[in-house]
């Protein structure tokens, strides 16, 4: 009874799901990063493991068990130190109240045995367990898997938040291994998963919804997501960089502190995205409310009168969460309890969808839908030389009809592109028909005549190609 009123004190009026909840680390290593050089700095060999660490941390739905839950201590372990001295809520404790901090119990049992069944993952934004441990239970208890691994720097040594393009590369491909640990993890769902991001880790958060098409919902907990500042002007150089990719509803819960620093021109450009957007403007509230770890310290004694107000808090963010991440992973409709929500447009074709379309189904298909989203959005939907490439790649591919109809419609919709009509003699020359490839050489050649923007190089090399096939044909 006593681990029981415990449970209920950190958990607060958070109701528990159906199932009960397992928590489980494995360490890792991955080979294709090191982590430690391979010589000190006076030249000696380096001994011993120099491969990145990957600590994963998995909170799942479970079978009941008699065993005794985790408390914070069991999750703190080794972390106390810069817990008590680095995060506000905890740096004025007191010893009795770091006692009782420590004694506070969960409800994961660790190792227990999974609950049978498939549950969505959720990919909690890179850090330590104890800060988010609570969330991450209570989302276990109502079906989810829960997966986390520590915020580390590029290599041994350096801080966990560079706030350069090599820090956000190092965490997202942390993220990519976490992914593929969890293919082990015969309860999570890897086709339907979720992230949330807490701090920097909102940025990680829908970065993924940009990589990765089986995201289908965002949470950003007091996050930097939107902030224009140095670190977002480095993300927005990477190759993933892209918010037109980001199709998967998004959930941003903010301090009114934050929300001053947001970047709403970014927000509005997360168009394919539906979005909600709410601020929670009590002045007590503090960064790490937004986590475990704020109520946890309210409820021990730190944070006086505001104590009621930090319970409000916690209780309205992990419902919001869980009611946003049920509408959107698990079927059903979302209505935000406050805030102001955005419809997503009716999103386009990706690259992906269609050059998926081309590998797996036929030309046919995907010149159906691209000429479907061509006529709805009134420009083409993929770029000349991608359609142009893909063309080559079916012609030589032992698909040269299918080669010759798509790079067809690239002149249908490039009917001033010379490289258009000179690609697409190429598939006549291919097929054998030589009249119409003369013919279509000819007009390329015309075009080409006429072409203003073109650079020295590319016009020579269009040049080039068309002067081979008037020699070879005529």
């Amino acid at each position: 009874m006593i681990v029981f009123a415990l449970v209920l004190s950190l958990w607060g009026n958070l109701q528990p799901g159906p199932h009960a909840v397992g928590v489980r680390q494995t360490d890792h290593f991955d080979s294709s990063r090191p982590f430690r050089t391979a010589r000190t700095l006076d030249g000696r060999p380096r001994t011993g493991e120099r491969a990145r660490p990957i600590r994963v941390t998995v909170w799942y739905p479970a079978q009941a068990s008699t065993a005794t839950p985790m408390t914070f201590a069991d999750y703190a372990r080794g972390e106390e130190a810069g817990i008590f001295g680095l995060i506000r809520p905890f740096a004025t404790l007191d010893e009795a109240q770091r006692a009782k901090l420590l004694a506070l119990s969960g409800r994961a049992v660790r190792d227990a045995k999974p609950a049978n069944g498939k549950f969505p993952l959720i990919l909690y934004s890179l850090g330590s367990p104890s800060p988010v441990y609570a969330t991450a239970e209570y989302l276990a208890s109502h079906g989810y898997v829960v997966v986390q691994a520590p915020r580390l720097g590029a290599s041994a040594g350096f801080p966990q938040d560079g706030g350069d393009a090599l820090d956000l590369e190092t965490k997202l491909r942390d993220m990519d291994f976490v992914i593929n640990v969890m293919r082990d993890f015969a309860p999570a769902d890897l086709g339907n998963m979720g992230t949330i991001g807490f701090s920097a880790g909102g940025r990680w958060a829908l970065a993924a919804a940009m990589k990765y098409p089986d995201v289908h919902a965002v949470v950003s907990l007091d996050s930097v997501m939107l902030f224009n500042d140095p670190t977002t002007a480095a993300w927005r150089t990477m190759p993933h960089f892209n918010l037109d990719a980001v199709r998967a509803p998004i959930l941003h819960l903010q301090r009114a502190d934050f929300a001053k620093r947001d970047d709403l021109a970014m927000w509005d450009k997360l168009r394919y995205a539906d979005r909600t957007y709410a601020v929670f403007d009590e002045p007590s509230l503090v960064h790490w409310d937004f986590q475990s770890l704020g109520h946890a310290s309210a409820l021990v004694g730190a944070r006086g009168d505001a104590a009621p107000k930090i319970a409000d808090a916690f209780h309205a963010w992990n419902r919001e969460t869980l009611a946003f991440l049920d509408a959107n992973l698990k079927g059903g409709t979302y209505k935000p309890t406050s805030g102001k929500r955005t419809a997503a447009l009716p999103a386009p074709i990706s690259l992906a969808e269609f050059m998926n379309g081309l590998a797996e189904d036929s030309a046919d298909t995907a010149i159906a839908a691209y000429r479907a989203e061509w006529k709805s959005r009134g420009e083409p939907p993929v770029a000349e030389p991608v359609v142009n490439l893909a063309g080559y790649n079916l012609l030589f591919g032992g698909r040269a009809a299918e080669g010759l109809q798509l790079l067809a419609l690239n002149t249908e919709a490039w009917p001033s592109s010379s490289n258009t009509w000179d690609s697409l003699a190429d598939a006549y020359v291919a097929i054998g028909d030589r009249a119409k490839a003369l013919e279509l050489t000819k007009k390329a050649n015309a075009l080409l005549a006429e072409e203003k923007s073109l650079t020295p190089e590319r016009r020579a090399a269009i040049q080039g190609s068309i002067d081979a096939k008037l020699k070879q044909l005529q």
